[in-house]
């Protein structure tokens, strides 16, 4: 690892969202619309955070038909796993972090075929729904 790598990692490391976002990698490869909805962000602010992920190869990406998948690099998943371990109970302790989690699970649910095949934006119409 070079020095740049370094300083790249401690860059996508720096910022709470960017954490959230490995966070929720860690189970399963998300695509953008299912980030944007577990994480409830921007399509464009997610964006910008995957960008500068990316960046730092700790992500990588697949694309199936219009949707891109990211997933945690096969190199750097056991820096992420063990930055999480070490951190284990804060994360627990984070509203924000279980809220991601518990709305992973929920978008996950509704992909056809283990593919999401929605746009952003369904959890919440979902949730609208039940009222």
């Amino acid at each position: 690892m070079t020095m740049n790598d370094l300083v790249l990692i401690g860059k996508a490391l720096s910022d709470p969202t960017r954490v959230r976002i490995l966070v929720g990698l860690i189970e399963s490869e998300l695509c953008v619309c299912e980030l944007v909805d577990a994480l409830e962000l921007g399509q464009s602010t997610l964006s910008t955070h995957l960008q500068i992920i990316r960046q730092s190869g700790m992500v990588e990406t697949t694309r199936a038909h219009k949707m891109v998948y990211y997933s945690l690099s096969e190199e750097h998943r056991p820096l992420v796993k063990n930055l999480i371990l070490l951190n284990e109970e804060s994360f627990k302790a984070d509203k924000r972090i279980r809220r991601d989690l518990l709305r992973i699970g929920e978008r996950l649910q509704l992909r056809q075929a283990g593919q999401c095949c929605l746009g952003p934006g369904q959890l919440d119409r979902m949730e609208q729904l039940k009222k």
